[in-house]
């Protein structure tokens, strides 16, 4: 029995059928979204709905590195990897995270209240990519501090703690060097910058499509949140991510990507069997 190509046919196996699985819910929402067209603000019913329209926010977030005003936003930090004969090897993400808040979206007809909990957002308006002027990262013993703090707001006196949790948060990152400065994307120095610190946002004046659920509020006002995990609520600042067409696309490049990993799978589990 030959034990690493059969570990690495389960692992291929693992990620096929993950794949599928998104494939299966892209599929999923590109049938919702079929009949589906955008409707204002003022004529949204209960039931799916897509809605387009200004944000809207008078208590919003803030970014973590530039301190932007924001509804939503994402941070990742990269670092260069070490070329390998001669060629450059993709980043490695050190971590990541988004974290988002309630807004208004609003038009010419009206408004309505969005509750982006448990959402995603496709694209984002707004970039900026940043690095430290001295190469340093935050000490450690600074990011445990966060961290035990962050534990104090999340977990009440005597509770219980998993033993395992992440040193990095979702929302929020710990290594905030306090000397970044911004860079130009794509230029000279971005690129050949060690560690970089990008963050991605929508803020209050953009211009936003949203997919979600309509529901009524208390019986009252009509809001869009996600009200279980099988209803999807997606926000994007580009129209054509979107669609229908985007959703098919998405569900045959998935559906592609697992069917390979299945076919590799299968021929590192016949050789690990000893078949072939």
């Amino acid at each position: 029995m030959n034990i690493p190509a059969l570990l690495c046919g389960l692992g291929c196996s693992g990620a096929a059928i993950l794949l599928f699985r998104m494939a299966k819910n892209e599929l999923s929402i590109k049938q919702r979204t079929s009949q589906l067209t955008s409707t204002r603000i003022r004529e949204i019913a209960p039931g799916f709905c897509l809605a387009a329209g200004e944000v809207v926010c008078d208590t919003p977030l803030y970014t973590p590195y530039s301190k932007t005003p924001v509804v939503w936003y994402r941070y990742q930090i990269s670092e260069r990897r070490a070329r390998q004969d001669g060629v450059r090897q993709p980043d490695q993400s050190l971590a990541s995270g988004n974290q988002c808040c309630p807004f208004v979206l609003k038009d010419e007809t009206g408004e309505i209240k969005i509750i982006p909990e448990g959402g995603t957002a496709l694209s984002y308006p707004h970039h900026k990519i940043m690095k430290s002027r001295s190469g340093k990262r935050t000490p450690l013993r600074d990011r445990i501090k966060k961290l035990k703090a962050a534990d104090r707001q999340k977990y009440s006196e005597g509770q219980k703690k998993p033993f395992f949790r992440k040193i990095e948060m979702d929302d929020e990152p710990l290594d905030i060097p306090d000397d970044l400065i911004e860079l130009i994307p794509d230029s000279v120095e971005a690129n050949r910058a060690h560690r970089t610190y990008r963050e991605e946002w929508i803020q209050s004046g953009d211009y936003v499509y949203v997919l979600g659920s309509a529901t009524e509020n208390e019986g009252t006002a009509i809001i869009i949140r996600k009200p279980d995990k099988s209803t999807p609520l997606l926000i994007s600042s580009q129209k054509e991510k979107i669609t229908t067409s985007a959703f098919q696309k998405n569900c045959m490049v998935l559906s592609l990507a697992g069917l390979g990993f299945g076919v590799v799978s299968a021929f590192l589990l016949l050789i690990g069997v000893d078949i072939l």
